[in-house]
């Protein structure tokens, strides 16, 4: 079964933690102030949100903000709720000992609540689009696009229709004359129509019939043999495959681009640590995992950014090497995670056991995805957000964190200046020496 949560974890500490403070009063207080940052955290979150949902007109981005604050405020729900089990000496004694009651039967503990049903319970996962958002993202591709009929649909003839009697060989090549010219009869006569009613608007009426009987044309020389036709289908999939990338780059969009979060302001103090400067590798930090499609991959600590925010509150994000070999090449990316823990991707050598499975799998698969690193990379300067668990103890990426985003790309804005200043330096010290040479 998967690990789950207990009140410990979800207040934000551990039973170790608590006992090595002195006396209740002092264990009370710690528990009591890493409710409070954790609360302080979420909430953070959610009034970000928030504000988001109050500005923007967006449907799509509604339904996931909606999704997401209703999940931040159960979160809520159950630090509080965490809180209260594990606050004072009576209440962690009576829950430690269920804690043992349930290791002993080598069950796990899931804090629920249990003022909600299972429906309202369940939680969906950032990577997931609903089937509304999914429609309105191909309704807004497709309103971008001037509509333009097919040859098919100009000459009032299926295309599947087409396709199917050309695989069977046969010949419809007479099909289509014959629709053609029908069509540009049925168009004289309803131009006779219109002018025998209104003699006024003849001359109108004409450069319509001319119009419509050169785009009748048009169609069907597009599609008159098999072999223009075998053409056409390729163009109309290239149209389609066209659209197709639209819509993924939207959704890539929606659940990857953060960059709007961007607060240079939210960051007050920012240092970076380079675990790489003695050149031994060896010693870094790491792990090797393996996505399901059996392609490995070597993880490394390689840095840290290290950041204070406006609250006051400090902390790091991890700066991670990822290698693996794509089309016989190796190919390295750095990338940005809070809260990753490298050693619970350990995998023991002899027998084979997961240090943490579910964990394992979910960095592996989708933390560090193709798609992910590739988005991420594009949209936030590799920040590929933080791994959290839901109230059912599945994990799920977090990317809308501010401060975390906001750190790495401030960093990175403050590396490229120093780079640029440097490059600036080194031409104008060239450019000296050329000169001293003249």
């Amino acid at each position: 079964m998967e690990e789950k949560r207990n009140a410990y974890e979800i207040v934000g500490t551990n039973k170790i933690a608590i006992d090595r403070k002195k006396g209740e009063q002092e264990k009370n207080r710690f528990i009591r102030e890493k409710a409070m940052e954790t609360i302080k955290r979420i909430s953070r979150k959610k009034e970000i949100g928030e504000q988001k949902l109050n500005t923007t007109s967006s449907i799509t981005e509604k339904i996931l903000l909606d999704r997401e604050l209703e999940k931040l405020e159960e979160e809520i729900e159950d630090v509080q709720k965490a809180y209260e089990k594990i606050f004072d000496k009576e209440h962690r004694e009576k829950y430690n000992a269920f804690l043992e009651i349930v290791d002993k039967s080598k069950e796990t503990i899931l804090y629920r609540n249990s003022s909600k049903n299972q429906e309202n319970e369940e939680k969906i996962l950032l990577d997931e689009v609903p089937d509304e958002v999914l429609e309105e993202i191909k309704n807004k591709i497709r309103k971008n696009r001037p509509k333009k009929e097919t040859a098919y649909e100009i000459l009032k003839i299926s295309k599947g229709r087409c396709d199917d009697r050309t695989r069977k060989s046969e010949n419809i090549d007479n099909l289509l004359l014959q629709q053609k010219e029908g069509l540009i009869e049925l168009a004289k006569v309803e131009y006779e129509k219109k002018v025998n009613v209104d003699k006024k608007n003849e001359f109108a009426a004409n450069q319509r019939l001319k119009l419509e009987i050169r785009t009748i044309e048009g169609a069907y020389r597009e599609i008159a043999t098999k072999e223009k036709r075998a053409i056409y289908n390729q163009k109309l999939a290239e149209i389609e495959r066209k659209e197709q990338k639209a819509i993924e780059d939207e959704i890539s969009k929606m659940k990857y681009d953060r960059s709007g979060n961007y607060e240079p302001a939210s960051i007050v103090a920012l240092e970076y640590q380079d675990f790489t400067k003695d050149n031994n590798k060896s010693k870094l930090l790491s792990a090797i995992i393996s996505r399901e499609n059996g392609q490995e991959m070597l993880i490394q600590k390689v840095g840290r950014i290290g950041y204070e925010d406006s609250f006051g509150v400090k902390d790091e994000i991890g700066e991670y090497e990822i290698t693996r070999i794509i089309k016989d090449e190796e190919k390295a990316n750095k990338v940005y995670i809070a809260g990753l823990n490298i050693s619970e991707l350990f995998v023991d050598e002899i027998t084979g056991a997961f240090q943490n499975e579910a964990y394992y799998k979910f960095i592996a698969n989708e933390m560090l995805s193709e798609e992910a690193i590739r988005e991420c990379s594009k949209y936030n300067n590799g920040y590929l957000g933080e791994p959290l668990k839901d109230n059912n103890g599945n994990y799920f990426r977090y990317l809308d964190g501010r401060e975390e985003l906001s750190a790495v790309m401030k960093f990175y804005e403050e590396r490229n200046k120093e780079q640029g200043k440097a490059e600036t330096e080194q031409e104008n010290q060239l450019k000296n020496e050329g000169d001293e040479r003249e």
